[in-house]
């Protein structure tokens, strides 16, 4: 019983973990932190950098507002047993659930990036590597698991929707009045691979005696590994045979493209002590050719009416498939990418050495729509130096699940670590394995990139202020 306790409470952390935030919400108001400009393309940090292959950081950010220790592990009589222990109510688990859960998941590898400053003009350029994905799901299959009773349980409200693609941009900060910036950020995307579905019956019936399970659903795929040449409307998706190897193939049907933009702002109002931000990032398309494009039907039924004892042999069957219905005859389609809006309000005091701020994040998918308010105090005791405390209030974050990030970025380098979604109350788990009481998402992440000198103007503003 121990190990099974572990293996869940493993995967409920590993599901809701976030190894380094593809845009880390806890650095929004770090001036020298160069991570803030991919929330608002306004925001530049204090020095100009460059950042390399393998030490610019990796970003993988993983939220949902439903996997949390608290939702699956229970004290009960001196011991932790799990949600579907018969000491734990129906009532008691489906009080704390969703009607639908939500799961995202983004992943930033910074393949190489450099900024600078041309006199108050602060430009931008690089390419990274992206993946995203996002999932709504009925909490239907949590009441079947627990129950294991009569009824009927719906999960066809389950959809899936990912894109993996490389991302080549170019962007600009500059000064349009003394107390406005502007920012603007030109994407070029390359896509790589992209995946939708969506399962309009997905329904178990559970009895006494039986087991009986439906499901009915579509998707598409493409992909720049997919070779769709021979297959056929109708016929069911040999999967391990549309996967190419032949890395000439591959680079031939890299022909997936599309394009995105940034654009924010910054005001600073009250001889700079009050500024106030918005933005929105990553608005934009790719367009997917009809050379890696599979698209078709799921279908699959499940029974099971027992064990026949004497023979060993089980009652009841199963069958799944995946049927083609489009494939290299028709053309390529467009899809979206998830694009999101933040905006920032920040006061700073004691001549901007301490400054407090609110910055909203809404982050529109395909499936679900994630909003969150994180609210932070912000320390810069010197021009190289700064560090942040914050919480994160909506989707499900309670009290005492805090964010921290430190920045240091002298004349050389510039190291960035933090975390958001840290829970700082735990709970002994099984085997005596301490574990994070209320943390749903987890935000772990650092980077290091190369400092050029701060720009003239920030050095002049230095004299002025000392």
């Amino acid at each position: 019983m121990k190990r099974v306790l572990v293996l869940i409470a493993a995967a409920i952390t590993l599901i809701g973990v976030d190894y380094a935030a593809a845009q880390s919400r806890t650095s929004y108001f770090m001036e020298g932190s160069i991570y803030r400009n991919e929330l608002n393309p306004a925001l530049a940090p204090t020095r100009g950098y460059v950042t390399l292959p393998g030490v610019g950081g990796l970003s993988l950010n993983a939220t949902s507002n439903f996997m949390s220790i608290d939702n699956f592990l229970y004290k009960k009589n001196g011991e932790v047993v799990t949600a579907l222990h018969s000491s734990v109510t129906s009532k008691e688990l489906f009080d704390k659930l969703p009607t639908l859960g939500k799961a995202s998941l983004d992943l930033n590898v910074p393949i190489v990036g450099v900024g600078f400053y041309t006199k108050k003009i602060f430009w931008t350029f690089g390419l990274d590597m992206k993946l995203s994905s996002d999932m709504a799901m009925s909490m239907d299959m949590f009441k079947a698991l627990k129950t294991l009773g009569n009824g009927v349980f719906d999960l066809g409200r389950t959809a899936i929707d990912a894109n993996a693609y490389m991302d080549v941009y170019l962007g600009s900060s500059f000064r349009v009045l003394d107390n406005l910036n502007i920012g603007i950020k030109a994407k070029f995307l390359i896509g790589g691979a992209n995946m939708e579905a969506n399962f309009t019956k997905l329904a178990a019936n559970v009895t006494p005696d039986s087991i009986t399970a439906e499901m009915l659903g579509t998707w598409r795929a493409n992909a720049i590994m997919v070779d769709n040449r021979g297959l056929q409307a109708g016929s069911e998706l040999p999967l391990a045979e549309v996967m190419s190897t032949d890395p000439m193939y591959i680079l031939n049907n890299c022909k997936n493209f599309g394009v995105a933009f940034d654009v924010g702002a910054e005001l600073r109002l009250l001889d700079d002590h009050l500024k106030i931000s918005a933005a929105v990032t990553d608005v934009g398309f790719i367009k997917w050719s009809k050379g890696g494009h599979i698209a078709g039907t799921a279908e699959g039924n499940f029974s099971f009416n027992g064990v026949n004892f004497d023979t060993a042999e089980i009652d009841g069957g199963s069958d799944f498939k995946l049927m083609v219905t489009d494939a290299a005859q028709n053309a390529g389609y467009l899809s979206m990418i998830n694009f999101a809006l933040n905006g920032g309000v920040e006061y700073n005091i004691l001549d901007n050495h301490i400054a407090f701020g609110v910055l909203s994040h809404t982050k529109f998918c395909r499936t679900m729509i994630y909003s969150e308010l994180t609210a932070s105090v912000n320390f810069r005791p010197l021009n190289w130096l700064s560090a942040t405390v914050s919480h994160t209030f909506l989707n499900g974050n309670r009290p005492g699940v805090l964010g921290f990030a430190l920045n240091i970025h002298p004349r050389v380098v510039n190291l960035y670590i933090g975390a958001d979604y840290l829970d700082t109350r735990y709970v002994k788990g099984p085997m005596g394995m301490p574990l994070p009481h209320y943390q749903s998402s987890l935000n772990v992440y650092a980077g290091l990139s190369f400092n050029f000198a701060r720009p003239k103007f920030m050095r002049e503003n230095d004299k002025k202020r000392n």
